[in-house]
């Protein structure tokens, strides 16, 4: 039997955010497996949940760019390494990266890099193709990894990020279902088309609603549902949008959600979900958390949703920016005998098989167990 392994990861902060998600459910399920589990950051409201699971942060200032900060910070950082008896390290972003790789070197431990992004081509981004072993979180990442970053093709692995199923599967009576709809002001026997994520352009909002005015067109039993907040500095865009509505016939009939820490009870009031996106996204979890709820999904065709929506058998992709395609494969799913029922249920299992937490962490000890000497 394998023995238990001690990991640290690094990140700048634990706030909000993809990185910081696959972070904390790592490292919570490390400790829960038997592992020691260390975190390393610059804090953050997240601290007290990993150390109510046993998990131990050390907060050191490594979201600091300063030089001086950084060369202050490796003799430091290996020396938590070789009194902790860290097994190998393991670096989510790039100035960690940095500080990790020297420290590992000088503690002697193997070092591991995640990309979870298309980070730009230059110098202090090539650190995360650096790792004795370089996670991407989709097969279009890992191919950027290569051609941008110069990561070796040996030391890539593609690892998805994952969920935890359970508060998305769960199943809803029809009055829980009744009321949370009548708080998002969603007619009583609409159908419900929506859009998750920050309010931004790369999100395709303006694109999401041109299609979804032809869409209410020829359903009129339709509704938009837009859920996500409006960051502070893209209030204009937040105001064109609203602008669009009424130029398009809208006004009164597009729901703004607005930011909602429930969104696996809010899935579950719809009926499909698109992701617009006009740039490529490194993954894609929130057509991951829809496809564990058992709707369809229409996707955008680039970056991890092209791993996600594979085959099209738990929905459609269609090219980014192309509001008419888009339409078309809302309305075609919308419009199938069974409503999408079994393209639902097809993206409930194609979860279950590929975007779990538990497959997420037992591919990543299984790369960390490449590393560790005598582990295999």
């Amino acid at each position: 039997m394998s023995r238990p392994l001690t990991i640290l990861q690094m990140l700048p902060e634990l706030d909000v955010g993809g990185v910081e998600q696959g972070t904390v459910d790592s490292a919570i399920a490390y400790a829960r497996l038997g592992h020691a589990s260390i975190v390393m950051s610059g804090g953050g409201r997240r601290v007290p949940e990993l150390i109510a699971a046993g998990v131990i942060h050390h907060e050191l200032p490594v979201h600091k760019k300063r030089l001086g900060n950084v060369l202050r910070l490796i003799p430091k950082v290996a020396r938590i390494i070789k009194a902790s008896g860290v097994d190998v390290v393991h670096a989510r972003s790039r100035l960690p990266a940095w500080i990790g790789y020297y420290a590992a070197r000088k503690a002697g431990v193997p070092f591991v890099t995640t990309v979870h992004g298309y980070y730009s081509p230059h110098f202090y981004s090539r650190i995360m193709a650096r790792g004795e072993r370089v996670i991407a979180v989709s097969h279009p990442v890992a191919e950027y990894a290569n051609a941008s970053l110069d990561a070796d093709p040996a030391t890539l692995r593609v690892i998805y990020r994952g969920i935890d199923p359970a508060p998305y599967e769960l199943t809803w009576g029809a009055e829980r279902k009744a009321a949370l709809r009548a708080e998002l002001g969603i007619p009583e026997a609409a159908r419900v088309v929506a859009i998750v994520g920050r309010i931004t352009r790369l999100k395709g909002h303006g694109v999401f609603l041109e299609a979804m005015a032809r869409v209410c067109a020829a359903l009129p039993d339709v509704t938009p549902l837009v859920i996500g907040a409006v960051p502070p500095k893209k209030a204009a865009y937040g105001d064109e949008l609203k602008r669009q509505t009424e130029r398009l016939g809208l006004a009164g009939r597009v729901v703004f959600a607005g930011s909602r820490s429930d969104v696996p009870d809010v899935l579950k009031v719809c009926d499909l979900l698109v992701s617009a996106s006009t740039q490529p996204e490194s993954f894609g979890r929130t057509l991951v958390e829809a496809m564990a709820t058992g709707i369809p999904v229409v996707a955008t065709a680039h970056g991890g949703a092209l791993d996600i929506v594979k085959g099209e058998t738990c929905g459609r992709l269609v090219q980014p920016g192309n509001p008419e395609e888009l339409a078309g494969a809302v309305a075609e799913i919308l419009s199938l005998p069974d409503g999408g029922h079994a393209l639902g249920a097809a993206g409930r299992a194609r979860v279950r098989a590929l975007f779990t937490v538990e497959h997420m962490v037992s591919d990543t000890i299984a790369v960390y167990r490449e590393l560790v000497r005598g582990e295999g």
